[in-house]
Protein backbone atom coordinates (compact mmCIF):
# COMPACT_ATOMS: atom_id res chain seq x y z
CA UNK A 1 0.00 0.00 0.00
CA UNK A 2 1.06 3.46 -0.91
CA UNK A 3 2.02 5.98 1.66
CA UNK A 4 1.54 9.19 -1.21
CA UNK A 5 -1.16 10.85 -0.75
CA UNK A 6 -3.47 11.48 -3.79
CA UNK A 7 -2.04 15.78 -3.73
CA UNK A 8 1.81 14.27 -3.99
CA UNK A 9 0.52 11.75 -6.92
CA UNK A 10 -1.28 14.95 -8.60
CA UNK A 11 1.29 17.67 -8.53
CA UNK A 12 4.01 14.79 -10.20
CA UNK A 13 5.81 14.01 -6.78
CA UNK A 14 5.77 10.38 -6.75
CA UNK A 15 5.70 8.62 -10.10
CA UNK A 16 5.79 4.97 -11.11
CA UNK A 17 8.39 4.37 -7.93
CA UNK A 18 10.58 7.05 -8.16
CA UNK A 19 10.42 10.28 -5.80
CA UNK A 20 11.00 13.85 -7.21
CA UNK A 21 12.68 15.55 -4.76
CA UNK A 22 12.52 19.45 -5.06
CA UNK A 23 13.05 22.46 -3.42
CA UNK A 24 15.52 23.65 -0.74
CA UNK A 25 15.06 24.08 3.05
CA UNK A 26 17.11 25.37 5.91
CA UNK A 27 18.16 23.39 8.43
CA UNK A 28 21.18 23.02 11.10
CA UNK A 29 23.59 20.15 11.60
CA UNK A 30 23.86 18.96 15.33
CA UNK A 31 26.89 17.95 17.24
CA UNK A 32 26.56 14.56 16.24
CA UNK A 33 26.23 15.25 12.52
CA UNK A 34 22.70 14.58 11.70
CA UNK A 35 20.79 16.73 9.61
CA UNK A 36 17.09 16.76 9.50
CA UNK A 37 15.33 15.77 6.95
CA UNK A 38 12.31 17.63 5.65
CA UNK A 39 9.13 15.61 5.93
CA UNK A 40 7.89 16.70 2.50
CA UNK A 41 11.14 14.46 1.27
CA UNK A 42 10.98 11.88 4.12
CA UNK A 43 7.17 11.39 2.62
CA UNK A 44 8.11 10.64 -1.19
CA UNK A 45 10.66 7.46 0.21
CA UNK A 46 8.82 4.05 -0.58
CA UNK A 47 9.48 0.52 -1.29
CA UNK A 48 12.72 -0.48 -0.69
CA UNK A 49 14.24 2.93 0.60
CA UNK A 50 11.83 3.27 3.47
CA UNK A 51 13.86 5.28 5.76
CA UNK A 52 17.23 4.17 3.76
CA UNK A 53 19.40 7.16 2.38
CA UNK A 54 22.38 6.04 0.86
CA UNK A 55 24.98 9.17 2.14
CA UNK A 56 28.00 10.28 -0.22
CA UNK A 57 30.24 12.05 -1.44
CA UNK A 58 28.81 14.51 -4.07
CA UNK A 59 30.11 17.27 -6.61
CA UNK A 60 31.54 20.66 -6.01
CA UNK A 61 31.24 20.66 -1.99
CA UNK A 62 28.24 19.14 -1.17
CA UNK A 63 26.79 15.69 0.18
CA UNK A 64 24.56 13.67 -1.68
CA UNK A 65 21.95 11.82 -0.36
CA UNK A 66 20.33 9.13 -2.66
CA UNK A 67 17.21 6.45 -1.59
CA UNK A 68 18.24 3.07 -1.48
CA UNK A 69 16.06 2.21 -4.51
CA UNK A 70 17.79 5.10 -6.73
CA UNK A 71 20.87 4.65 -6.02
CA UNK A 72 20.32 0.94 -7.17
CA UNK A 73 19.96 2.26 -10.30
CA UNK A 74 23.41 4.78 -9.90
CA UNK A 75 24.89 1.61 -8.96
CA UNK A 76 23.81 0.06 -11.89
CA UNK A 77 24.75 2.46 -14.51
CA UNK A 78 28.62 2.38 -12.35
CA UNK A 79 28.67 -1.42 -13.28
CA UNK A 80 27.85 -1.29 -16.75
CA UNK A 81 31.08 1.01 -17.10
CA UNK A 82 33.94 -1.29 -18.07
CA UNK A 83 36.27 -1.40 -14.12
CA UNK A 84 39.32 -1.57 -16.43
CA UNK A 85 38.92 1.85 -17.63
CA UNK A 86 41.41 4.50 -15.38
CA UNK A 87 39.05 6.82 -14.81
CA UNK A 88 36.12 4.69 -13.96
CA UNK A 89 37.94 3.10 -11.14
CA UNK A 90 38.84 6.20 -9.47
CA UNK A 91 35.36 7.68 -9.69
CA UNK A 92 34.25 4.84 -8.13
CA UNK A 93 36.86 4.18 -5.36
CA UNK A 94 36.47 8.27 -4.44
CA UNK A 95 32.59 8.75 -4.85
CA UNK A 96 32.41 4.98 -2.84
CA UNK A 97 35.20 5.71 -0.21
CA UNK A 98 32.88 7.28 2.44
CA UNK A 99 29.27 6.04 1.48
CA UNK A 100 27.11 4.52 4.20
CA UNK A 101 23.61 2.93 4.05
CA UNK A 102 21.83 5.38 6.64
CA UNK A 103 18.37 5.25 8.56
CA UNK A 104 16.26 7.87 9.52
CA UNK A 105 16.57 8.15 12.66
CA UNK A 106 12.47 8.40 14.69
CA UNK A 107 13.13 12.64 14.34
CA UNK A 108 13.66 12.22 10.53
CA UNK A 109 17.71 12.95 11.02
CA UNK A 110 20.50 11.35 8.72
CA UNK A 111 24.02 11.11 10.30
CA UNK A 112 26.47 12.25 7.53
CA UNK A 113 29.99 10.82 8.29
CA UNK A 114 33.01 13.44 9.64
CA UNK A 115 34.75 12.69 6.15
CA UNK A 116 32.19 13.77 4.03
CA UNK A 117 31.25 17.14 6.77
CA UNK A 118 34.52 17.97 6.02
CA UNK A 119 34.77 17.34 2.00
CA UNK A 120 31.21 19.74 1.84
CA UNK A 121 32.39 22.48 4.57
CA UNK A 122 29.15 21.96 6.75
CA UNK A 123 29.13 24.40 10.11
CA UNK A 124 25.77 24.90 12.01
CA UNK A 125 23.71 26.08 9.04
CA UNK A 126 23.02 23.89 6.22
CA UNK A 127 21.15 24.04 3.00
CA UNK A 128 18.99 20.75 2.13
CA UNK A 129 18.37 20.59 -1.78
CA UNK A 130 16.04 18.35 -3.65
CA UNK A 131 17.73 17.77 -7.39
CA UNK A 132 15.05 15.33 -8.59
CA UNK A 133 16.34 11.75 -7.93
CA UNK A 134 18.30 12.95 -5.09
CA UNK A 135 19.11 15.22 -1.85
CA UNK A 136 21.76 17.78 -1.67
CA UNK A 137 23.61 19.03 1.94
CA UNK A 138 25.41 22.19 1.40
CA UNK A 139 27.38 24.45 3.31
CA UNK A 140 24.58 28.05 2.51
CA UNK A 141 27.53 30.26 1.64
CA UNK A 142 29.37 27.58 -0.71
CA UNK A 143 26.29 27.24 -2.29
CA UNK A 144 25.89 30.88 -2.99
CA UNK A 145 29.57 31.30 -4.48
CA UNK A 146 28.60 28.14 -6.84
CA UNK A 147 25.74 29.83 -8.23
CA UNK A 148 27.86 33.13 -8.25
CA UNK A 149 30.65 31.85 -10.05
CA UNK A 150 29.42 30.45 -13.24
CA UNK A 151 29.47 33.61 -16.15
CA UNK A 152 26.71 31.87 -17.90
CA UNK A 153 23.02 32.91 -16.93
CA UNK A 154 20.08 30.72 -15.81
CA UNK A 155 18.04 31.87 -19.25
CA UNK A 156 21.50 30.75 -21.51
CA UNK A 157 21.60 27.47 -19.56
CA UNK A 158 17.92 26.77 -19.91
CA UNK A 159 18.06 27.58 -23.57
CA UNK A 160 20.89 25.16 -24.25
CA UNK A 161 19.29 22.41 -21.78
CA UNK A 162 15.75 22.92 -22.48
CA UNK A 163 16.03 22.63 -26.16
Amino acid sequence: MSSHTGSERSRGLVRSGMATFRGSYQHSIDHKGRVSIPARFRRLLTGDSNDTLVVLRGLDECVWLYPLEEFRRFEDRLRARSFSDEANRRFQRMLLMDARDETLDTQGRVAIPPRLIAHAKLEKDVLVCGLLDHIEIWNPELYEQYLGSSTRTYEDIAGELLL
